[in-house]
């Protein structure tokens, strides 16, 4: 096994973790620390309210209307 230094903002690099997973830690005793990894947590889902409300909020504003661009890419 190697040796793995903990950098300042107190995290591990180690190559067989993947970014993304969840892992939570079983400290064993002060030198032995086993990692198991659990499922991500779910997040609800959004109401259609929810939904309409985040759109509306979004920055992102569409310029053509949908008849535009389905002519557009099938044409």
């Amino acid at each position: 096994m190697f040796a793995v230094k903990v950098d300042a903002g107190k995290r591990l690099r180690l190559k067989v973790l993947r970014p993304g997973d969840y892992y939570e830690p079983d400290i064993l005793s002060l030198d032995q620390i086993n990692f198991r990894r659990v499922p991500p947590p779910r997040r609800p889902r959004l109401t259609k309210a929810q939904a309409l409300a985040a759109i509306e909020k979004s920055r992102l504003r569409f310029t053509r209307s949908w008849d535009q661009v389905k002519a557009e890419t099938r044409a």
